[in-house]
């Protein structure tokens, strides 16, 4: 570490010069400048240390309370549009999306459902990655993700085609920049709202 090294040279410095031949006050004064210097020296590499554990600290986390609420809100509103297959939300306190076939399910569905779009929002701070996939029978589709603002917006995913006798959804989080918040995705199409799954 670059403090062990500039303190450990230091030291060989000071014990080389006082086995120069020098003699009384001279030699004295010499290695009270020797002592000088090493105090001096160690409480800069102790800031300089300190300084860098400041810089490697995690982010710093968002309001949970605060963006639950607003993702609770945004899912109330939305229930009550034509359509709703039913909405999730979930915390992008991860740093990588897990793959499609680890993902929790969100949402299951009693009778096959017609998914048509998905709209995700965020609300935090910063980014964040959210996925989702579709299940249909016990095979699960899509393993789609996208990167969002989370500022609250609503971000509308229209597929190029509906996904039809969808029985499972899920989705994850992940922190892309920033503190990152809580993921919210709805999903509408044709057919009965879900229940969540957990």
């Amino acid at each position: 570490m670059p403090q062990t090294a500039a303190t450990t040279g230091f030291r060989r410095g000071v014990l080389a010069h006082a086995d120069w031949p020098f003699s009384g006050r001279a030699s004295q004064w010499l290695g009270s400048v020797g002592r000088m210097r090493t105090r001096s020296v160690l409480p800069a590499a102790l800031c300089a240390l300190l300084a860098g554990l400041v810089g490697c600290a995690p982010h710093a986390e968002p309001d949970w309370p605060t963006a639950e609420a607003a993702a609770q809100k945004f899912e109330r509103v939305a229930s009550s549009q034509s359509g709703f297959l039913g909405s999730a939300s979930v915390r992008s306190d991860h740093h990588e999306l897990p793959p499609p076939n680890e993902s929790e399910v969100a949402l299951s569905y009693t009778e096959a459902v017609l998914v048509e779009g998905v709209t995700l929002a965020c609300f935090g701070e910063g980014a964040a990655d959210i996925g989702f996939n579709l299940r249909v029978g016990s095979s699960w589709l899509g393993g789609d993700s996208a990167r969002i603002e989370c500022d609250g917006a609503a971000h509308e995913i229209d597929f190029d085609e509906p996904f039809a006798d969808v029985n499972g959804v899920s989705i994850s989080g992940a922190r892309a920049d920033g503190a990152g918040g809580m993921l919210v995705a709805v999903i509408s199409g044709v057919g009965s709202p879900g229940q969540p799954a957990f």
